[in-house]
């Protein structure tokens, strides 16, 4: 009975997942082809997204990824930018990547941000100093499985959490003994949490 209970609540976390990526697909797709919705969702997002960086104290050296980049990749473009680092983003929607990729390309920022089609639960990892795990990623406990079993210690995962469920996900699916919840921080609409991989 207690394992359905946990069941359960993770795949409720997913499902919220799942409406989260529809929603920001669609303000997404009206971002990338309209600029003052460009302007709008990269002004509501630049803060928090910043702060994402700030928290996760990156190198200009580190291996970055980022997970669900979306259409707009405004993740991969901010990390870019502030730190002067290359970064690497994946989505598994076909049309996310055409669309993030011909983004990029527009902005002139294609040597520094590179796009590909992969699934976060099946891309290799083991290289990477730092990943961005967006809103919308789902399965998400899946995702941090795989993680958890490829990065190497002192790795660093900066998750989005809706309602707080990324220590709920990490506690029901034994991850705790994976990952150290470093630091979090509350945003407007969502949560950060900065995950290190232990030994």
């Amino acid at each position: 009975m207690k394992n359905n209970s946990k069941n359960d609540r993770v795949f409720l976390t997913n499902a919220k997942r799942v409406i989260s990526c529809y929603t920001f697909n669609f303000f997404e797709l009206l971002s990338v082809k309209n600029s003052f919705f460009n302007k709008i969702l990269t002004n509501i997002r630049k803060d928090v997204f910043t702060d994402d960086i700030k928290m996760a104290d990156l190198k200009k050296n580190d291996k970055i990824l980022v997970i669900g980049c979306g259409i707009l990749p405004t993740h991969c473009i901010l990390i870019s930018e502030n730190v002067k680092s290359k970064v690497f983003g994946i989505d598994n929607s076909p049309k996310a990547v055409k669309l993030a990729k011909k983004y990029i390309k527009k902005q002139g920022l294609e040597k520094r941000v590179k796009i590909e089609l992969d699934e976060g639960e099946e891309i290799s990892v083991e290289n990477y100093d730092a990943i961005f795990i967006a809103i919308n990623v789902f399965p998400i406990d899946n995702v941090l499985k795989s993680l958890s079993k490829q990065l190497k210690t002192g790795s660093k995962v900066l998750c989005k959490s809706i309602s707080n469920d990324i220590p709920e996900v990490i506690q029901k699916t034994g991850l705790l003994k994976d990952f150290e919840i470093k630091d979090m921080k509350n945003n407007p609409q969502s949560q950060s949490y900065l995950l290190i991989k232990r030994n």
